[in-house]
């Protein structure tokens, strides 16, 4: 049994917990290629939406993933429009197979008194599954593997165990820590020298304008300073303990000419790169364009066993064009509302 059920046992459910949790792809197999994870970091960040748990850090390999974050058990206790709301992000226009309803479903049903004891039902079967981190594993878990088994045209687990969870002292000390741990696999693993330069990683994110993701390691990296300013901390820290050998002398690790590059310029990174890091995805999508071009584009092509993975994203552009956005790559239609 887990820490966090011991404790709803006990009586004891209202303290915020953070939790480290690692995840094994089945016979340690390398099925998570670069638009497998392209379409986790997306799962994540929808399943966290709905969950009402925060994200603080990530990092996604081709044979395992990790993910810290922080979860308050207050968040089971929302309001009709916020359940709502968060029922959308991770369901979309879809049917929640749950409870047999879409968005709108369950918006007429809150507003219906005459429903009133059926609305609760929903009610409560879906607040179930926020504010716990067993609930927020099994959904992410359950949801990934239905979308990749029906990409992949395969069957089966995807994964080799339950997950493992590791609790974490919620204090920003030990949450930077562990963070700086997670966003340094890649190094570890010799598939990158800079850490930011790994995309499927929360701090690469972060770097790259997600603003939920900046505004975590603002909070856990340097309290009480702006954004940039606790980005810029964050990295030095980085870049100290990616700098350290392992204690056996193995392993790859941060060449000390980029922690000295990183201390030279105070932990700020050049304006040319993270340009560079915001429109990195651009060479990787099907469709460049001012939205109204990449939309239209993307419906023409929408045939029906298609469609595109993730909804196009606005970035920076060069003076006198409006925003850019990226259409991603194409992928086999889920069926929607499979839980």
């Amino acid at each position: 049994m887990s820490y966090q059920k011991r404790m709803k046992q006990r009586g004891r459910d209202t303290r915020v917990m953070a939790f480290h949790c690692i995840v094994r792809v089945t016979r340690q197999m390398t099925l998570l290629d670069e638009g497998a994870r392209d379409a986790l970091a997306g799962a994540i960040r929808r399943v966290a939406a709905f969950s009402g748990v925060e994200v603080v850090a990530y990092c996604l390999l081709s044979n395992h993933f990790h993910v810290l974050v922080r979860v308050d058990p207050k968040a089971r206790d929302c309001a009709d429009d916020e359940l709502v709301r968060r029922f959308r992000a991770l369901y979309g226009d879809g049917r929640a197979q749950c409870i047999g309803m879409d968005a709108r479903d369950v918006e007429r049903l809150f507003a219906d008194p005459e429903r009133a004891e059926t609305a609760e039902r929903v009610r409560v079967k879906l607040r179930a599954r926020m504010g716990d981190v067993s609930a927020f594993m099994q959904t992410l878990k359950h949801r990934y593997t239905k979308w990749f088994n029906r990409a992949r045209g395969g069957g089966g687990s995807l994964w080799a165990e339950r997950f493992r969870s590791v609790l974490v002292q919620d204090s920003a000390a030990v949450l930077r820590t562990v963070a700086a741990y997670i966003d340094l696999n890649a190094v570890r693993a010799g598939l990158v020298e800079d850490p930011k330069d790994y995309r499927w990683s929360g701090y690469a994110a972060a770097l790259a304008g997600d603003t939920s993701l900046r505004a975590a390691y603002g909070r856990y990296a340097v309290r009480g300073t702006k954004a940039s300013e606790a980005m810029a901390a964050y990295r030095l820290y980085l870049m100290g303990k990616g700098e350290a050998a392992k204690h056996d002398g193995s392993g790859a690790r941060v060449p000390r000419e980029v922690a000295d590059a990183a201390r030279k310029r105070g932990g700020h990174l050049p304006a040319d790169e993270v340009l560079r890091l915001k429109l990195r995805f651009m060479t990787e999508g099907i469709v460049v364009g001012e939205r109204p071009f990449v939309e239209g584009v993307m419906a023409d092509a929408a045939m029906a066993r298609y469609r595109r993975k993730r909804a196009p994203k606005a970035v920076p552009s060069p003076e006198g064009v409006e925003s850019l956005v990226c259409a991603r790559q194409w992928s086999h239609r889920p069926q929607v509302g499979r839980d």
